[in-house]
């Protein structure tokens, strides 16, 4: 008898708040409800930090605000980011070994290399899943080497280069065209680590930590060819993050890319401190760079980024059926709520998801189908 399960993803979450056990409280009954929960976590849980010298804002959080993250049953965690290790080699490996000592399995990290690009496995109903993650954003020295402790990263080469249209070729200072592509010797591990897990197991989801985080509906060249890459190399489903915006969902051959699933419960407490000036320089590169916004104390980013969604992928047994996802917006308290269709703030998100997804050049649509997870409608992407 064939069996049905579903997997529920979603982006950034970290926590770092005086009561992180309300962080997750309106989307609970949703988590609970799949099979099989992913998430990607940005930042280090550690009471004992040492900060790695490369590193930007630091997302430093002590161990007891990981407990909801736990509790609301995350079965996977990748760590393959752009801040697991802003506290340090020592405070990363300790955060691995806690969230696998409690049941969470841990991936994209690791005391080395090899430990790093290891795949996960959970079992859902006889199904063997295995997860596997990556980042492309990280800071200097947060790749893990063949003896040094980091993140599984693949490089991304970025060439800029005078467009060969109208007069930019003799206009000095017109705007480059930007092209991005994969080191080859990264993409050709990310095929062998994704055909060795689809030899033992029965769905492979790749994890990528990637794009760019200051335009909306913005997807780069690199993004596109990885995430093809990894189903063509016999991934299920592409998992992507790291843009804080939401990005659209493209069906390739028949599977899953989530370009970006947003951040979730992802807490930046601090911001308030920049210098007016500092601020000021900021607003100047974009609207969408972080700064503070007036409301939101924890979450100092665009309104558009308020937007977010648990994504879904329904199974029966090894094949995947459908994939869709939960529209839910951040409130003030940073706490992700889900919606409905039938509510302005489900429409304007359904409206916004259909409008990126076209700005990407994706042909993906979407719909309201007979999907509910714990009590929650789901779109479907078609």
């Amino acid at each position: 008898m064939r069996q049905t399960w579903v997997l529920g993803a979603v982006g950034d979450v970290f926590l770092n708040r005086s009561a992180p056990n309300e962080a997750l409280h309106h989307v609970a009954p949703a988590l609970q409800a799949v099979d099989l929960l992913f998430g990607n976590c940005e930042g280090v849980f550690t009471s004992a930090p040492h900060y790695a010298p490369t590193a930007g804002f630091r997302l430093v959080a002590n161990p007891s605000n990981a407990e909801p993250l736990i509790d609301v049953g995350f079965h996977v965690l990748s760590f393959a980011n752009n801040h697991t290790v802003d506290a340090g080699h020592e405070a990363l490996l300790d955060m691995l070994n806690m969230f696998r000592g409690r049941g969470v399995a841990a991936v994209g990290a690791g005391q080395n290399i090899g430990d790093a690009r290891n795949g996960a496995t959970r079992t859902v109903q006889g199904v063997r899943v295995t997860f596997l993650a990556y980042t492309c954003v990280y800071q200097a020295g947060y790749e893990a080497r063949s003896n040094v402790p980091g993140v599984a990263a693949i490089r991304v080469h970025t060439h800029y280069y005078v467009p060969s249209d109208g007069y930019a070729r003799v206009e000095p200072g017109c705007r480059p065209h930007v092209t991005t592509f994969p080191v080859p010797e990264d993409e050709e591990g990310l095929t062998r680590s994704i055909a060795a897990a689809r030899a033992t197991s029965d769905v492979v989801v790749v994890s990528f930590h990637w794009g760019e985080s200051t335009k909306p509906a913005s997807l780069t060249q690199y993004e596109r060819r990885l995430g093809r890459l990894a189903i063509d190399s016999g991934a299920d489903v592409v998992l992507g993050h790291h843009h804080h915006i939401l990005r659209g969902i493209e069906l390739h051959n028949g599977k899953p890319i989530f370009y970006g699933l947003g951040h979730f419960a992802f807490d930046m407490p601090g911001m308030e401190s920049l210098s007016t000036e500092q601020i000021a320089k900021w607003r100047e590169i974009s609207e969408y760079v972080i700064y503070p916004r007036d409301g939101y104390p924890l979450l100092p980013f665009h309104p558009d980024t308020r937007m977010t969604m648990i994504g879904l992928c329904e199974f029966e047994d090894g094949l995947i059926q459908r994939a869709g996802f939960i529209p839910c917006l951040i409130n003030s308290a940073n706490q992700p709520v889900p919606l409905t269709l039938s509510s302005e703030e489900g429409r304007r998100i359904l409206a916004y998801i259909r409008r990126i997804t076209d700005e990407a050049g994706l042909r993906t649509q979407y719909a309201l189908a007979d999907l509910i997870i714990g009590g929650c409608e789901a779109i479907i992407a078609t």
